[in-house]
């Protein structure tokens, strides 16, 4: 099954989709996490940077926000590839990350709540096409991390 490819013109748009789809209530992944959306998350998950070096999230992505709707299927497919997610700031994997891969290679990362881990937070969406400054594709790197349990 895939989910709804929608295109658009305005950020605005895809902004009021996020804050009415996802803001308003948790939603519950296949297997019982709680995932609470912020507004605050549409930059990270819809703006890509001019430059990986610069880091800015400084343009908008349609590519990204045309799957808006994707980010709620991949979180409740049981058919998704679930991974531990590495920690670029630590260079570690770590537990509190879950990367969610599916249709496309498209990336769906949660943070599980420390004290509670049926609870988690939205991070960000995007599709793993892209290669690191070494040259390595993006969704190989994720799929020969280590497996969520």
């Amino acid at each position: 099954m895939l989910c709804s490819f929608i295109v658009y013109e305005s950020v605005d748009f895809y902004k009021k989709i996020y804050k009415k789809f996802y803001c308003k209530a948790p939603l519950l992944t296949f297997d019982g996490i709680e995932v609470r959306f912020f507004v605050s998350n549409f930059e990270h998950a819809f703006f890509e940077s001019n430059s990986r070096k610069l880091a800015d999230k400084a343009k908008f992505s349609y590519k990204r926000a045309n799957r808006i709707y994707w980010i709620k299927w991949v979180l409740q497919s049981i058919e998704a590839e679930i991974y531990i997610g590495y920690n670029t700031k630590t260079k570690k994997y770590d537990n509190n990350r879950r990367v969610a891969v599916c249709v496309e290679e498209y990336v769906v990362i949660i943070e599980i709540d420390r004290l509670d881990n049926k609870k988690a937070k939205f991070v960000t969406a995007y599709i793993a096409d892209g290669v690191n400054s070494k040259g390595e594709k993006a969704i190989k790197l994720i799929r020969s991390g280590p497996k969520w349990k």
